[in-house]
């Protein structure tokens, strides 16, 4: 048996619908292994087509730019080459053109990528979907782990790597700071503390905090140790195992769905500002204050004391156990 799967593109800037072939499915055997499409040939299949697509699509955007803007001629082009513009389902190579200024109208025209244009100026020509997937999953896994993931459901052979992976996430993380610091300094005032109410939007929200290790491998240890016992100046170079102190925090809505926040601590200038953006983000009205649910830390003390959304600050369960089961031992 063999399934031939075709593809035909109407209203674009081919002038006929003619039918392309993007895969050929052949089954010969009755065993359930072979049961309906494989793994290779669903990412295969997903690859041709975004190639077509792609490619009719920024054909379509780069015929709009064709013509000068001012006299409507026809613009030169200087250069014509290709690009990679990464996508889910594969990297795809788009034509890009050059084009160079005519003076019919008067007016020079540099020189201008019209594929660039046409992926709307993104610096790392990388869809947005993408991106939401290596962001997605490298929040709940490993880089590398993320990145086999991808690799092995989708068709990314070579279209992402560890390192992509890490400095898109890296880069995410940059703009979700700058995005809440413009928030922090566009936030509204807080009214008196005789004018407030309980807020109708958040319940209570829970932080805590937690210590994670970095910790070298084991070969940079043990040439730390070779060098140190040489008394070595490169041992000085060599990157140390160091602590980082996460901050995270919990928000129950009124409709029982949670709202998570988290930061690291030294890298945030204003823990209560951080949470007073957290508040307000989440529903919380001027006028309005939460309680804050958390152990017995300097730091979170110091930061509901300094919020404007937040009312007070009292000990969750676990440590006031913990705080009974500390005076039973002394009794005892």
């Amino acid at each position: 048996m063999r399934l031939i799967i075709e593809a035909r593109l109407e209203g674009g800037q081919t002038s006929e619908a003619k039918a392309t072939t993007v895969a050929v499915v052949e089954r010969t055997d009755r065993s359930v292994a072979d049961l309906g499409p494989t793994l290779a040939e669903g990412r295969a299949l997903l690859a041709e087509v975004q190639s077509l697509l792609v490619l009719e699509q920024t054909a379509g955007w780069m015929e709009s730019q064709l013509a000068c803007d001012c006299c409507g001629s026809t613009l030169a082009h200087k250069d014509a080459r290709s690009i990679v513009v990464r996508t889910v389902f594969g990297k795809v190579d788009v034509p890009r053109p050059e084009a160079v200024g005519v003076q019919l109208c008067g007016k020079a025209r540099a020189a201008a990528s019209l594929c660039e244009s046409a992926v709307q100026g993104r610096s790392q020509r990388v869809t947005p979907e993408l991106e939401y997937l290596q962001a997605k999953w490298a929040a709940h896994l490993p880089y590398r782990q993320a990145t086999e993931l991808l690799r092995e459901v989708l068709p990314l052979d070579k279209g992402i790597s560890f390192g992509s992976t890490r400095r898109r996430i890296l880069a995410i993380g940059t703009a979700l700071d700058a995005q809440i610091e413009r928030d922090i300094a566009s936030g509204p005032t807080a009214v008196s503390a005789e004018q407030v109410r309980e807020s109708a939007t958040v319940g209570c929200v829970s932080v805590a905090s937690a210590w994670l290790s970095f910790s070298s491998s084991p070969q940079r240890r043990k040439a730390a140790r070779d060098l140190a016992e040489l008394k070595s100046p490169w041992a000085q170079n060599l990157p140390r195992d160091r602590h980082v102190n996460i901050v995270a925090g919990r928000a129950t809505l009124a409709d029982r769905t949670p709202r998570l926040y988290a930061y690291v601590h030294k890298l945030v200038p204003s823990a209560p500002a951080r949470l007073d953006q957290f508040l307000f983000a989440s529903g919380v009205a001027p006028d309005e204050r939460v309680t804050v649910i958390s152990d017995d830390a300097g730091e979170f003390g110091k930061a509901v004391d300094g919020s404007k959304l937040a009312r007070g600050r009292i000990l969750d369960w676990f440590h006031i156990a913990m705080k009974f089961k500390a005076a039973r031992n002394s009794v005892f």
